[in-house]
């Protein structure tokens, strides 16, 4: 019933939904919504998930394969639910640990303000981090 009232209100569209209101959302949705979903919706989603605002809290995977770590050796030890996975044949790119945290944290441009990092981070994305 509500469904179908909203639906059939002033016939708006999600697209042309205002952009800070938008943006505000999506800062709450998680990474792997704003990298894997949200950006395929249409192009004012995809332009305002890109906005440092929606990139404050970075909740990193857990599980993300350790640099120099070969896939036949690496198995976590919970499954992340294919996150890493969607990442990779999404992106075609199988990240590093550290080159993932860089990515991320660029996204932010500076805007971050909670930060959980994965397990296996590098010295090198530790150190990328407290200095952006």
């Amino acid at each position: 019933m509500i469904f179908s009232i909203c639906w059939q209100m002033e016939g708006r569209k999600w697209e042309d939904i205002n952009k800070d209101i938008l943006v505000n959302v999506l800062g709450r949705v998680g990474m792997e919504s704003l990298l894997l979903d949200v950006p395929f919706v249409c192009k004012s989603w995809y332009k305002a998930s890109c906005e440092p605002q929606c990139w404050e809290h970075l909740f990193f995977p857990t599980f993300i394969k350790p640099d120099g770590i070969d896939d036949i050796c690496w198995e976590p030890e919970i499954p992340d639910g294919g996150f890493i996975e969607r990442l990779a044949m999404t992106y075609q790119a199988n990240l590093s640990v550290t080159a993932f945290v860089k990515f991320i944290v660029n996204r932010s441009c500076g805007n971050a303000t909670i930060i959980k990092l994965p397990g296996g981070c590098t010295e090198e994305a530790l150190e990328y981090v407290a200095n952006e």
